[in-house]
């Protein structure tokens, strides 16, 4: 059987389907989070440091990978121009953490604290850091003016967003340290948490105010990690600093607040649903049914398992794709897409099968 469709007619109808909680569209959307460990993957990168330090090879490799997708799917995804040379620093490094890069892996951001008292000293240090020095390297702003003077485009960092407090506390004090210093040590954690949460919105007000940017409120997190928070920490921890992002970014309710974790964090929906969050891309031993339960007001983005789309058969593929559907589609408060990134190694046969199963069982009459 064949599952192939006019792609410019889907992604083009596509478009009209985002609309939250309305039947008055002609579809459910879909939405196809591929990154790098795709990338890599698909295009047997021969050197992933190669891939991540040569600038002309990464877009050369990104290219040849759009042109693979277009010709299977319709889509262009990866980066083939990236204007930009020099990047705002990374907040977990300004933080403390460090970049860590290993051929045949991706860049990890890794903690040096190996004790209580080095949580302490970043607490100090980060206290006394001026965001709008530290975001950026030296030669940003020329660079900044250089490719605003050549592509006639200016620069904006209001898409308002990063990785959650509980996966950046991994990064910045180590994932076991983190675990063992909020159960033995609440009152540092606190600190931590205190200052974490103040300086990722002086990161966000340096970035919004060196591109004097016009867009619109909102805020994504990502925090795969949060799983380790039992409800009660995690309500002490990391809530607040949602609580202050959303207050700061995304004051009204119907502003944009998303949350991704593809982990087993079906535990902390409640705290979620209470703090507002209204777009959601959780784990896939969630059901769908469970998140419309515990969040009646959120999209949900999800919920096929990436390694069904992975390594499904074609029946598989579908099978999951109606089972979200029928759980959750009717209220229009549906996004197809996978229960967390698009795994390494799926072929973009299954994804052909995926975007017929919706366009086939998704359709609003």
């Amino acid at each position: 059987m064949s599952y192939l469709l006019d792609y410019r007619e889907f992604w083009e109808e596509n478009e009209k389907c985002f609309e939250p909680f309305t039947t008055k569209k002609p579809r459910v959307p879909v939405k196809l989070p591929f990154d790098d460990h795709f990338l890599l993957e698909e295009m047997e990168v021969e050197s992933t440091l190669r891939y991540y330090k040569d600038r002309d090879y990464r877009l050369k490799m990104n290219k040849l990978c759009n042109d693979r997708m277009e010709k299977a799917i319709g889509m262009r995804h990866f980066d083939e121009k990236e204007d930009m040379t020099v990047s705002p620093n990374r907040f977990e490094v300004i933080m403390g953490a460090y970049w860590a890069y290993s051929e045949g892996g991706t860049p990890w951001l890794e903690s040096n604290v190996k004790e209580i008292d080095d949580v302490k000293e970043i607490i100090r240090k980060a206290e006394k850091i001026d965001m709008r020095k530290a975001a950026f390297p030296e030669e940003w702003y020329a660079e900044k003016e250089r490719v605003e003077k050549t592509t006639g485009v200016k620069l904006d960092y209001g898409s308002r967003g990063h990785r959650g407090p509980a996966t950046m506390a991994t990064s910045i004090l180590g994932t076991e340290n983190t675990c063992i210093f909020i159960m033995d040590e609440p009152d540092v954690m606190k600190a931590f948490y205190e200052v974490l949460t103040q300086k990722m919105v002086e990161y966000h007000n340096a970035l919004l105010e060196a591109t004097n940017s016009t867009l619109k409120p909102g805020y994504w997190i990502t925090d795969d990690n949060s799983y380790l928070f039992p409800p009660q920490k995690y309500e002490e921890f990391c809530a607040p600093f949602l609580e202050r992002m959303f207050s700061e970014f995304a004051p009204r309710p119907e502003d944009y607040r998303y949350q991704h974790s593809d982990s087993a964090m079906g535990h902390l929906m409640p705290i979620l649903h209470n703090l507002g969050v209204n777009n959601v891309n959780f784990g896939p031993t969630i059901h769908p049914s469970e998140i419309r339960k515990a969040m009646p007001k959120a999209v949900i983005q999800g919920q096929m398992p990436p390694f069904t789309l992975r390594n499904g058969t074609p029946d598989e593929i579908i099978e999951i794709v109606k089972r979200d559907i029928d759980a959750v589609g009717a209220d229009g408060g549906l996004v197809a897409t996978t229960a967390g990134s698009i795994a390494a190694g799926t072929p973009l046969e299954n994804i052909q099968v995926y975007l017929w199963a919706v366009n086939e069982y998704g359709r609003y009459s």
